[in-house]
């Protein structure tokens, strides 16, 4: 488990239990960002796999001429 997980659960116990008042957004942000990042990366690694594939593809094509 990373921060951002740990202190998704640390505040949703916090939240739970009444000891903060903050909005469930607020309570949730951690995770939030994690995954928005998480998949950031993900969308750029398969853009990265994309122009791989094509770029192959060309040479392959180029090969044949």
């Amino acid at each position: 488990m990373g921060i951002a997980e740990v202190l998704t659960i640390v505040f949703v116990v916090l939240k739970l239990t009444n000891v903060i008042t903050w909005s469930w957004w607020l309570v949730l942000l951690p995770a939030i960002l994690s995954f928005s990042l998480y998949a950031i990366i993900g969308l750029v690694k398969l853009g990265m796999v994309l122009i791989a594939v094509v770029a192959v593809k060309r040479r392959e094509k180029k090969a044949e001429l």
